[in-house]
């Protein structure tokens, strides 16, 4: 069998997880948000759990940020200190003012998966030719047992789906090169 025919693993762990939705409209109560409960059912479904009980009470892990550098770094502080493994930002990857989930996101980065940031480009151009427009960076906190996976998915439903269609399958290997190393 090819390396190409393998079959890709299933996620063999339990991750904790935090959304982000950076989006002012979203945040102030004026528009509903649509992919970050998308996202939040698509991660389930592969083991990272965003919604987690603790101590008797269930918390969600799904959290908004209004666009700006500083709410998202606090937001992105917020989530790595609650013990996420997988954090996903939804929204600020263009190029307006507000756009600023690379920027934010580019400090806690140790080691940047560009290739994984390419994919997910490639194979939302496959839907959309505005999906070149990303910026969105994929990367980990540290290597090595508690590294935090970090991916920038687009604020469209379409971006959210695109993101998650490439790193889900991705998972197992990520979090068995971070988890099982001596």
């Amino acid at each position: 069998m090819s390396p190409a025919e393998r079959p890709m693993r299933e996620m063999d762990r339990d991750i904790a997880g935090s959304i982000i939705v950076i989006n002012n409209a979203i945040f102030d109560g004026e528009r509903e948000d649509t992919a970050g409960p998308l996202a939040l059912r698509l991660l389930e479904e592969n083991r990272v759990h965003v919604n987690r009980t603790h101590a008797g009470e269930t918390r969600s892990f799904l959290k908004y940020a209004r666009e700006n550098h500083s709410a998202v770094v606090a937001a992105i502080n917020e989530a790595l200190n609650e013990g996420s493994r997988f954090l996903l930002t939804i929204g600020g990857t263009g190029i307006s003012a507000g756009d600023v989930a690379p920027e934010a996101t580019a400090p806690f980065l140790d080691v940047a998966m560009d290739g994984i940031a390419q994919e997910i480009r490639q194979h939302g151009l496959t839907q959309t030719p505005l999906a070149s427009l990303s910026r969105g960076l994929v990367g980990i906190t540290h290597r090595g047992k508690g590294g935090t996976l970090i991916v920038n998915a687009p604020g469209s439903r379409g971006g959210v789906k695109d993101s998650l269609a490439v790193v889900c399958k991705l998972l197992p290997h990520i979090f068995e090169q971070l988890d099982d190393q001596d």
